[in-house]
C-alpha cells in the first residue's frame, strides 16, 4: 500500500470518529448507518430525516457539531421528530446524496421523506432556536407549489405569499432561483422589520447579494430591530464564509479578494489563516497549508484538543513528508495530553504508522481501543482494523 493510499484511509477513519465522538448522548443522536437502512427506518417510524451534509474543511459545520447538535433542546426535539443523519459529501456514499440533493454549500441542512423527495431545506449553520425553527417548519409544509409559482411568473403575489413561495423554492436546490425570489421579495416589500431581516440572514450565503447590500446599506435601521451585534455578526460571517469556501481562478484571485475583504471587515489573524489554512486545502497545496496550520497549532489552538485534531485530519489529505509528520506529531501529542479520547490516541497511532515506528503506532492504537471501550463510542471494529493494518505492515 503506497503512502498516499495509506495516509487516505486513515484519514477517512479519523474523519469518522471526529464525527461519531463529538455527538453528545444529550444532543441530536445521528445514525450512522448505509442510506437504505436509513430510509427504511424513517419509513418505518413514519419520520422524516434530518440529513446534515458538511465536509472536514467546513469550519461552521464544525461549530454545529461542536456546538449546537449536542445542546438539549436540539436532542428532544430531532430526536422525536427526525431520523436523524450526518453526512461528509465529499466521503463515500455522501458524494452520491449531495449529488442527488443539489448541494453546493456547506452546512446544507436537509429535511426529506422515506422516499428521498425533499421536503425543505437550510443552506446555513443555526443556533439552537433557529435549528428548532426550521425543523417546525419542515413538518408543517403546504404543497401549494403549482399555484404560486403561476402567481409568480405573473407577479400576482402578495407579501405572505411571496415569502411562502420563496421558501418552497428553498427545498427545491436551486440557489440562483432562491436568491431571485429573494431578492424580489426585498425589492417589492422593502421594510426594516425583524422578519425581513430573518428572511436575509437565513437565506442570503453571499456577499454579492443584493439582499444582503440592501442589510448593509441599511444597518442603522436594522440595528433597531434586530441588535447590532446580530446585524454585525451576519454581515461579517456572510463576508468571512463567501471568503473561505470560494473557489477563486488564480491565487493572484485569491490575494487580492483577501485584501478587499480587509478593506471592509476587521479580519483577524486567525481568521486570515483559517482562510488561508481552507483555500489551501481545496487547492492541494501542503506547503502553505502546514505553514497556515503550523501558525493556528501553535498560537491559536494549542489549549483546544478539537482545533487540533481538525488540523491533524485536514493534514492527511496530503502526502506528507517524514518533516511534515513530525510537526502534525507534535500536534497530536498536545492534544492527547489536553484529552486522553479516541480520536487524540488515534492520530498518534495514525502518525506512528505513516512514520513507520511500528511499535509506538500499536501503544496509541492499542490506547484509542482502550479509550473506546471506556467512552463506549462504538468505533473498536474501525480500530481492531486499522491496528491489524499497523501490524501487517511491512517496512
Amino acid at each position: 500500500m503506497t503512502m498516499k493510499k495509506s495516509l487516505w484511509i486513515c484519514c477517512v477513519i479519523l474523519i469518522n470518529i471526529i464525527l461519531v465522538y463529538n455527538t453528545n448522548a444529550q444532543g441530536i443522536k445521528f445514525n450512522y448507518g448505509k442510506w437504505e437502512d436509513i430510509k427504511a427506518e424513517a419509513k418505518a417510524q413514519n419520520k422524516l430525516i434530518f440529513i446534515d451534509f458538511g465536509t472536514v474543511w467546513c469550519a461552521p459545520c464544525r461549530y454545529m457539531q461542536q456546538n449546537i447538535f449536542p445542546q438539549k433542546e436540539a436532542g428532544d426535539f430531532y430526536n422525536k421528530n427526525f431520523i436523524c443523519v450526518t453526512i461528509d459529501a465529499e466521503k463515500g456514499e455522501g458524494i452520491m446524496l449531495a449529488r442527488k440533493y443539489n448541494v453546493d454549500g456547506f452546512p446544507t441542512l436537509i429535511f426529506a421523506d422515506a422516499d428521498e423527495k425533499v421536503i425543505y431545506r437550510v443552506d446555513s449553520a443555526l443556533s439552537v432556536a433557529e435549528l428548532i425553527k426550521q425543523g417546525e417548519i419542515a413538518l408543517t409544509p403546504r404543497d401549494d407549489y403549482a399555484e404560486l409559482n403561476a402567481k409568480y411568473l405573473k407577479d400576482a403575489l402578495n407579501k405572505d405569499d411571496l415569502y411562502r413561495y420563496m421558501l418552497i423554492v428553498k427545498t427545491k436546490g436551486n440557489a440562483r432561483q432562491l436568491n431571485e425570489v429573494l431578492e424580489k421579495y426585498v425589492v417589492l416589500f422593502p421594510d426594516f422589520s425583524i422578519n425581513m431581516f430573518n428572511a436575509i440572514a437565513e437565506n442570503v450565503r453571499s456577499p454579492d447579494s443584493k439582499a444582503f447590500n440592501f442589510v448593509e446599506q441599511h444597518r442603522d435601521e436594522f440595528n433597531k430591530v434586530a441588535g447590532k451585534d446580530k446585524v454585525d455578526s451576519f454581515i461579517r460571517k456572510t463576508y468571512i464564509n463567501d471568503a473561505n469556501y470560494k473557489n477563486y481562478k488564480s491565487e493572484e484571485d485569491y490575494i487580492a479578494a483577501i485584501n478587499n475583504l480587509k478593506l471592509k471587515i476587521n479580519l483577524t489573524e486567525q481568521e486570515e489563516l483559517t482562510i488561508a489554512n481552507n483555500h489551501s486545502y481545496q487547492t492541494n497545496n501542503k506547503e502553505k497549508f502546514m505553514a497556515a496550520a503550523s501558525i493556528l497549532a501553535a498560537k491559536y489552538d494549542n489549549n483546544n484538543d478539537e482545533a487540533l485534531s481538525l488540523l491533524i485530519g485536514g493534514s492527511m489529505h496530503f502526502n506528507l513528508s517524514p518533516n511534515d509528520l513530525l510537526i502534525v506529531k507534535s500536534w497530536a501529542e498536545r492534544a492527547l495530553a489536553l484529552n486522553n479520547n479516541t480520536v487524540n490516541a488515534l492520530s498518534l497511532a495514525i502518525v506512528y504508522k505513516n512514520l513507520k515506528n511500528k511499535e509506538e503506532a500499536l501503544k496509541y492504537i492499542n490506547q484509542a481501543l482502550e479509550n473506546s471501550l471506556r467512552d463506549k463510542d462504538n468505533e473498536e471494529g474501525h480500530l481492531a482494523e486499522f491496528k491489524k493494518q499497523i501490524e501487517d505492515a511491512a517496512y
